[in-house]
């Protein structure tokens, strides 16, 4: 009879120990799943900001480059077409 005793305390600790690493596990999905989003979220600000900066750069030479042809129309009295309707 003590063998069987023995057995079902084994098997009440496994079966409880089972439950703790499912609910470990269960938590741990969970957790990762969260961080995934969170790297993805920073990951993509990373990304637009990178974007924005190079936007703001090449709006900038534009500008100047706009400038700088104004400056060459004006003094020259060349007629260029305006950007963009090249071979329309």
């Amino acid at each position: 009879m003590e063998v069987v005793t023995e057995y079902a305390d084994q098997r009440t600790e496994l079966e409880e120990k089972i439950r703790s690493l499912e609910a470990d596990k269960a938590s741990l999905l969970s957790d990762v799943a969260s961080l995934k989003e969170k790297i993805a979220t920073f990951e993509l600000e990373k990304s637009a900001n990178a974007l924005e900066s190079e936007v703001q750069a090449l709006r900038t030479e534009k500008a100047v480059l706009e400038e700088k042809a104004a400056t060459y129309e004006a003094e020259a009295g060349y007629n260029l077409p305006p950007v963009g309707t090249e071979g329309i």
